[in-house]
């Protein structure tokens, strides 16, 4: 049988940043806190229909973020039905004195890490343009699949 799709994911995060990382979460960037366990983990859903799909656990050991040796998940995407979705978080996380990447790529996108050292990007889905994507297809373009790979599979 195959896998219909993605049901969660779930990150350890530092007891010390546990609290900053679920008010993140929660508060700037809006995901619903469905259930949790007070300074042990944290259940998210962006999706109403939805138990959760994304989870923290506070760990005492050290964490590796984003960028760090040992750090194990490149990032994580979201995505919001419009380009002024992406710009109004965007303009909403850099009052709130984040730093937001918009790496382009020919559809609205930003990305950037959360106190953690959670990285993320939020965008609007291929789908959503109909030209496709421009020839600048950064990260996700075929020609930078590491040898070896195949283009299917990066």
């Amino acid at each position: 049988m195959p896998i219909a799709r993605l049901s969660h994911v779930a990150f350890n995060i530092p007891r010390d940043l546990f609290d900053q990382e679920v008010d993140f979460w929660e508060n700037v960037i809006g995901l619903t806190r469905t259930h949790s366990v007070e300074g042990r983990n944290a259940f998210f859903a962006a999706d109403p229909l939805r138990d959760h799909e994304f989870i923290l656990f506070a760990v005492d050991e050290p964490v590796a973020g984003y960028g760090q040796p040992g750090c194990i998940a490149n990032h994580v995407a979201f995505d919001v039905a419009t380009d002024a979705e992406v710009n109004g978080f965007t303009e909403r996380l850099r009052a709130r004195g984040f730093d937001v990447v918009h790496p382009g790529r020919g559809r609205a996108r930003n990305n950037l890490t959360s106190p953690a050292g959670i990285h993320f990007e939020i965008n609007t889905p291929p789908y959503a343009h109909p030209r496709g994507r421009d020839s600048d297809a950064g990260d996700g373009d075929a020609s930078r699949v590491p040898q070896g790979a195949s283009a299917e599979r990066a």
